[in-house]
């Protein structure tokens, strides 16, 4: 299994997180962490996920599958970002 960290900007509309997490379960993406939060327009919400995929699925085919869903207006592929280390 190979795990991906994606943050999303999807409309704030009732049932748009639904719909993602329904696309994770048909595909058989394991989501590891979640976390939901308004954007800084107030039309929008941001989505950061951690997911793992399972042997044979990609993350170029999970992305453009996320971009069908109406509500998705971007995806981006925040694996190899470098962290950041907040000093004591």
């Amino acid at each position: 299994m190979t795990r991906h960290s994606l943050s999303l900007l999807l409309r704030n509309e009732p049932g748009a997180l639904a719909r993602i997490v329904v696309l994770f379960s048909s595909r058989g993406v394991d989501v590891e962490s979640l976390s939901l939060a308004p954007a800084e327009r107030g039309d929008l919400s941001r989505l950061d996920v951690v997911v793992e995929l399972q042997p044979g699925r990609t993350i170029v085919q999970l992305i453009k599958q996320l971009g069908r869903v109406v509500e998705v207006k971007s995806v981006v592929d925040r694996t190899h970002d470098e962290a950041i280390e907040l000093g004591a």
